[in-house]
């Protein structure tokens, strides 16, 4: 075989290898990408109220914190899908799902946008501290969503005194199998936080 020739065929066999591993990668990482569709069903409160509310960014455990879908296999075996994640952080859109469901709720006069610069009267914190699929039961996997949710009211001067604080968790059965399954339960699990605290906070003593 002649130098070009040899060079040719090197050439067909580089190009055809890296056709052969773009297909493979392509399947190797063909991901699903989900998001909590958690929405306020029913009519607004009718509330008569001057109140700002401002919903900081919430913050979650680090174990959950990344997008991949996380699997509860043993007392202290957990496994993150690759393959299957939200699309933006959970933290953030739990955020923003809280956010959106209180500003239709009618608790307060305003919601307050993300970077707004109005003072608020009152604000939520949260921290998501569990957020998972426990599958240690294969006979009945369900979603678990735990978080901690704090309400402060700001007087003058920037003091924020704690008005409450609740422990929220909701348990979802897992009714079909597949990430698809997961992430329908985990939204149930939202929806159920959320509607406790809309009712806690519609008590609010102030």
């Amino acid at each position: 075989m002649t130098g070009k020739m040899f060079s040719c065929f090197s050439v067909s066999v580089l190009a055809c290898s890296i056709l052969v591993s773009g297909c493979g990668s392509r399947e190797a990482y063909d991901k699903k990408h989900y998001i909590l569709n958690a929405a306020r069903r029913g009519e607004s409160i009718e509330t008569e109220t001057d109140s700002v509310l401002e919903v900081r960014r919430f913050t979650i455990d680090s174990a959950f914190a990344g997008k991949g879908l996380v699997y509860r296999m043993g007392e202290f075996e957990y496994e993150s899908d690759f393959y299957s994640e939200f699309l933006v952080s959970p933290a953030a859109m739990i955020t923003e799902k809280t956010r959106s469901w209180l500003a239709e709720s009618g608790l307060f006069g305003t919601v307050l946008d993300v970077g707004s610069q109005i003072d608020p009267t009152h604000v939520i914190e949260g921290n998501i501290i569990a957020m998972y699929g426990d599958f240690r039961d294969k006979s009945s996997p369900e979603a678990t969503i735990e978080m901690r949710v704090f309400l402060l009211k700001t007087e003058a001067g920037g003091e924020s005194l704690p008005v409450f604080a609740r422990k929220y968790q909701s348990s979802v059965g897992i009714e079909s199998e597949g990430s698809d399954g997961l992430v329908r339960a985990l939204d149930k699990c939202l929806e159920d936080i959320l509607s406790s605290l809309e009712k806690d906070l519609s008590e609010r003593p102030d």
